[in-house]
């Protein structure tokens, strides 16, 4: 059996990576953040994986808007308003992972001890297979964060990166598909595509 991930059998789930929460202080700087669910979202393009953003609304009650890294990035994504820390709670979340038909859920956020925790520990619990994207997600606290990692893990939920899982989505990477994922890999260490390191 193939322990590799492949994008044929995922769903990605942004968790509330909006324009209100991601200006909040955080255990991963903003910057970070959003430039890794940018690359996320490009990975999604490029292997057409269905994308779910979800978001929760303002304190003031009114709806936020998931931030231009993804929506500017991810062409077909479905935008879902959720009212409850566990995202399986809400109905229309529920049926929009299961009628992707996908077993494996990608999963960031913010913050990590609220949605992507209880995200993952329902998802482990229906039988999907969780990879979370650490880079990808902020926590409220590091002594708080590291709390839901170490509950995630050991309800069976892999850790992973957007570089870890670019190199599991990228075959061949001299030509095609597999090319455009290692200038994702280039593109988050920093490096321009002209430049040519020597190895990965």
């Amino acid at each position: 059996m193939d322990p590799k991930l492949s994008p044929d059998d995922a769903v990605l789930i942004f968790g509330d990576i909006q324009d209100n929460i991601s200006k909040f202080p955080l255990t991963n700087p903003r910057e970070e953040i959003l430039r890794s669910a940018r690359l996320l979202a490009k990975l999604a393009e490029l292997f057409d994986i269905p994308t779910i953003a979800m978001t929760i609304p303002r304190r003031d009650g009114t709806s936020a808007n998931v931030v231009p890294e993804i929506t500017q990035t991810r062409s077909k994504f479905t935008h879902i308003e959720r009212s409850r820390p566990d995202s399986f709670q809400v109905p229309e979340i529920r049926t929009a992972i299961e009628n992707t038909g996908r077993k494996a859920m990608i999963i960031c956020g913010i913050a990590t001890e609220i949605v992507v925790q209880w995200l993952a520990l329902s998802g482990r619990a229906r039988g999907y297979q969780v990879y979370l994207v650490v880079d990808a997600c902020g926590g409220l606290g590091e002594r708080s964060e590291q709390a839901a990692f170490s509950r995630m893990q050991a309800a069976g939920v892999v850790m992973t990166s957007v570089v870890s899982l670019a190199g599991e989505f990228s075959g061949d990477f001299r030509g095609g598909k597999g090319r455009d994922v290692i200038n994702i890999v280039y593109e988050r260490m920093g490096i321009a595509t002209s430049e040519e390191p020597s190895g990965l």
